[in-house]
């Protein structure tokens, strides 16, 4: 019947047309994954040349700053012969390296073929001149002073001939001169320059890079936004397709499935085949339905479940392997209760202890009168870790029993609660009849949960 279904119903197969729309979708992808990749490649090499001018231009700045700091520390301590210069110099030239640190620097981003490293060299070795003349400066200061605490780095500098046999005025005006004079500032001026020269060059390189490659970056930007917008409008399509022939049957399929009501057949052909489906299937739950009201008896004195409707309750439990939890209830005194209040007072009694229990115990659980005074409860999908819930339900019940109508006194129940994983079983049954017997062994009026050791100990006495 089915396959003569299949065969009569009509319309678009949404496997097909998703296929299609992943086929197209998956073309539009390479292609802009082709052109990005080239997009990238461009971007990385602007980029690079970026980073190439920003190392360059903080190298160059690196060698100037250390080169001005030598200079400064150099000169203040010809003119004021503090120490605390010579030892900040040194400090610079052996520990910082700021000057060496630059070169590497450029050395990581240029080739030996970059004018711009070669400039930076240049500047360098100017700078290397620098330090000379500042640290033959700081020699002759130290001569002046009368060679107190001299560094050994500095002690080993020669003096000069000519420098030797003149006057500490004479020496003074020498390292002054070694450190302010002509030759030194053209060092300078050349160290500035070479620095400036190396920045310029790479300033060029950026520019022709990009000029050589704006062009056709402007034209892969170009195809992109094309896909972009072809990709843009597939998915509008797709998202067209999938609204009328999907999510628009799936809305009305779920309006008439609140309303309890047949599908209508409509949407893609896998819509249709669903809707035929489920119409079947509606067809044949009416019919067991009706099976079940059959079936289904309640008590007539409590209005609950009967014993017959409990044990379908049970046999359902079982065919889904659902984790359940049984609650054995027997009330307490049951037939003292009727010698003092006759069959009057105690069916009074069992009445109010069924409404407490439907009351007490949630919308979806199953209670059940399955003997004279005794009640059971079925609780789906309920855990072992609800078992101090269920405590309290059954303590909530034995305060609710001392207030009921006709001030019928004393009510009470014993209850035995055990868990399942997969369904209802004889076995369930057996270990919560022990866990009630555990309770009215301790007194009664009270809740018990199954616990093997425990109610291993209960059985073994009993025998």
């Amino acid at each position: 019947m089915q396959n003569k279904r299949q065969k009569n119903t009509n319309g678009i197969n949404i496997q097909f047309l998703t296929l299609f729309f992943t086929v197209v979708t998956a073309i539009v992808f390479c292609f802009i994954l082709i052109i990005s990749n080239s997009v990238n490649k461009r971007f990385h090499a602007v980029k690079n040349a970026i980073d190439k001018f920003i190392t360059c231009e903080q190298s160059s700045e690196l060698i100037k700053e250390s080169a001005n700091y030598l200079t400064d520390q150099a000169r203040l301590f010809v003119v004021t012969h503090k120490n605390e210069y010579v030892d900040a110099y040194l400090e610079e030239i052996n520990v910082t390296k700021r000057q060496q640190m630059a070169i590497k620097n450029l050395e990581k981003v240029c080739s030996e073929k970059d004018i711009a490293l070669q400039r930076l060299k240049i500047a360098m070795e100017q700078a290397q001149s620098l330090i000379n003349m500042e640290l033959y400066a700081v020699r002759l200061a130290y001569k002046v002073m009368g060679d107190p605490d001299m560094p050994t780095e500095i002690r080993t500098i020669p003096i000069r001939t000519i420098d030797l046999n003149i006057s500490n005025e004479k020496l003074q005006e020498t390292a002054l001169n070694n450190l302010f004079g002509e030759g030194y500032l053209i060092y300078k001026t050349r160290i500035n320059e070479n620095c400036r020269l190396t920045i310029a060059a790479i300033e060029q390189q950026i520019k022709d890079d990009l000029n050589m490659n704006a062009d056709e970056l402007g034209a892969n930007i170009n195809r992109l936004r094309i896909l972009f917008l072809v990709l843009l409008i597939v998915n509008s399509l797709l998202f067209i397709a999938f609204s009328y022939l999907i999510i628009l049957p799936l809305e009305r399929f779920q309006k008439s499935i609140q309303n309890d009501e047949k599908l209508n057949i409509i949407g893609s052909l896998e819509c249709k085949q669903l809707a035929e489906s489920y119409n079947e299937i509606y067809d044949l739950k009416a019919q067991h339905e009706k099976s079940l009201l059959k079936k289904a008896e309640y008590d007539a004195l409590t209005g609950i479940l009967n014993r017959r409707a409990f044990d379908q309750v049970c046999e359902t439990s079982k065919e889904k392997k659902q984790k359940i939890a049984l609650v054995l209830i027997d009330m307490d005194n049951f037939k003292h209760i009727n010698d003092n209040y006759g069959h009057a007072g105690g069916d009074t009694a069992l009445q109010e202890l069924a409404r407490i229990l439907t009351e007490t115990f949630r919308e979806g659980d199953y209670i059940a009168r399955i003997g004279g005074d005794e009640f059971a409860a079925i609780l789906p999908d309920c855990h072992e870790n609800a078992a101090p819930t269920i405590k309290r339900k059954i303590e909530r019940v034995n305060e609710l029993l001392t207030h009921i109508k006709d001030d019928i006194k004393p009510v009470s129940v014993s209850v035995g609660v055990a868990f399942a994983e997969e369904g209802f079983d004889t076995d369930l049954y057996k270990r919560a009849d022990k866990a009630l017997y555990r309770t009215k062994e301790k007194g009664k009026r009270g809740c018990e949960i199954f616990d093997p050791a425990l109610d291993a100990e209960v059985e073994t006495e009993a025998e």
